[in-house]
């Protein structure tokens, strides 16, 4: 619309994203006598605009209301008819004098859906040329139906989320209650939960206590960051699952079943196969479960041992220390040799050559 102003030769303003900074000033400025502002139907909703400008004097002010006031055309009429009204809404406020009138084409997307056949046929049955205006009170109600019809279907739509959303929406309350329970619960509220995933199988509750007299005061926390950690792993295998489902369940539409009630009914089957895996996994990995500055000890101990094994058997000996009898420095300089090779580097990074066979020449860096 810009562009086709342009090329007529009518200064405008233009309301948009890019013009944001000026908005206000845009705005103030639209009712003033001859003033064109091109805008999209989101801006400038419910402000006043003033006949005459923000700052107008009474006589320019006058002149605007004697020439009919604000002046709004829209380019083309919306799907929801809540638009065309906050479009109609901003002329003819607070008293004020004003008009608003729509031009539509035949081939906007509304039309073109819903009513263009049929004003193709009323045009062509009366000799109307393509290029002239057609004002009907006929047109106007076409387009008012199809717009009670596109909002019907919207409405739908909207509806139809909301109920695959409820299902959805009441397995997410009984997962985030159980997850809040486990995060903020007491030290017998989160054994309590622990228990009742477990089972009252012996062996389940022998291990359950040996840990708790394992860990002793850390116990709470262990077994807190197990059923967090076991919880959220299934929770996202089992969003993942419902995404897929909610995708695919419209083909049973084709075998005569409701998609919805299929979705409730395999959805519930999903839930129910991951409270099961939730129990499976804390039951199996609670036997496992380690105090966490002794297994970091443990894994350190053991990864120790393992460097030292490929070493020794890298150098064709037993592993050994290595021992700076020298009193070399980290960073001071040593010359290294074997067999008849002989380099210069850092003690630092001599180490693991020492443990491959090469030796110190004393004396020498």
């Amino acid at each position: 619309m810009s562009e086709y102003l342009t090329k007529e030769g009518v200064p405008h303003e233009v309301l948009n994203a890019k013009n944001h900074e000026r908005e206000g000033e845009i705005i103030a400025e639209a009712g003033k006598e001859a003033r064109v502002t091109v805008a999209t139907n989101l801006a400038g909703r419910g402000v006043d605009i003033k006949l005459g400008g923000a700052l107008a004097t009474a006589d320019e002010r006058a002149s605007v209301l004697a020439k009919g006031g604000l002046m709004v055309v829209g380019t083309e009429r919306h799907d929801a008819r809540r638009i065309d009204n906050q479009l109609r809404g901003r002329s003819g406020r607070q008293g004020d004098p004003g008009e608003t009138r729509f031009y539509v084409s035949l081939e906007d997307k509304l039309m073109r859906v819903f009513a263009a056949e049929t004003l193709k046929k009323v045009m062509g049955r009366f000799g109307i040329p393509e290029d002239e205006p057609i004002e009907s009170g006929m047109i106007t109600r076409s387009l008012e139906t199809a717009q009670e019809r596109i909002e019907g279907f919207n409405f739908d739509s909207r509806k139809q989320v909301l109920a695959y959303d409820d299902v959805m929406n009441t397995q997410r309350l009984a997962i985030y209650a159980r997850r809040r329970a486990a995060l903020k619960g007491t030290d017998e509220e989160v054994e309590a939960l622990m228990r009742g995933l477990i089972g009252d199988a012996d062996a389940a509750l022998a291990t359950l206590a040996a840990k708790k007299a394992e860990f002793g005061a850390a116990f709470t926390e262990h077994i807190r960051r197990l059923m967090l950690q076991v919880i959220d792993t299934f929770w996202l295998e089992h969003l993942e699952t419902m995404d897929y489902l909610r995708r695919s369940v419209s083909l049973r539409a084709y075998g005569q079943r409701d998609p919805l009630i299929e979705y409730r009914r395999e959805g519930l089957q999903r839930f129910r196969q991951l409270e099961e895996n939730i129990r499976a996994a804390v039951a199996e990995a609670l036997p496992h479960m380690q105090n966490a500055d002794a297994a970091r000890i443990r894994a350190e101990e053991e990864k120790i041992r393992a460097s030292l094994a490929v070493a020794g058997a890298e150098g064709g000996g037993a592993s050994a220390p290595i021992v700076n009898a020298a009193g070399h420095g980290r960073n001071d300089f040593v010359t290294l040799k074997k067999g008849t090779a002989t380099q210069t580097l850092k003690f630092k990074k001599a180490e693991p050559l020492l443990a491959e066979g090469w030796t110190i020449v004393e004396g020498e860096h």
